[in-house]
């Protein structure tokens, strides 16, 4: 419970990407529940032939690198089952009626977004020491 304000978790860079994260996932929660949103960023039509087709993989691949370079103290269910229920809620949500609607392939891009990113991030997590418990969070390098 109190982990979240454990040393470990209030260093100063953890803070600022916990703070980008936070602010991040305020943006996409208006952009994906607002009525208009291009219309919001004085956005006319998204350029090219795709038709924006793309745009919620980059968003939610961004979403999952962010949530987990940020390791709030969650467990890995928690996390994992609320960015899924983040993925699918609006598209369900939307596909009630106009002016948006939600489809499955929105609901797709979402969800490879966020296996893609949780991707990225193992590999990083991988190639770059990570701090250690017992060296009261000084980097160290693993074998």
């Amino acid at each position: 419970g109190l982990r979240f304000f454990s040393r470990r978790y209030r260093q100063p860079n953890m803070l600022l990407i916990r703070a980008a994260c936070a602010l991040y996932w305020m943006l996409l929660c208006f952009l994906l529940l607002a009525p208009d949103p291009l219309a919001i960023l004085g956005i006319r039509q998204l350029p090219g032939p795709s038709g924006g087709r793309g745009i919620h993989f980059l968003l939610f691949t961004l979403l999952a690198l962010l949530f987990l370079a940020s390791r709030w103290p969650l467990g890995r269910k928690l996390l994992v089952g609320g960015l899924v229920a983040f993925a699918l809620g609006p598209e369900l949500s939307r596909g009630r009626g106009p002016p948006r609607t939600g489809g499955l392939f929105d609901v797709a891009e979402n969800l490879v977004g966020l296996a893609v990113g949780t991707g990225v991030w193992l590999m990083i997590r991988t190639k770059v020491p990570q701090p250690s418990r017992s060296t009261g969070g000084k980097t160290t390098s693993s074998p």
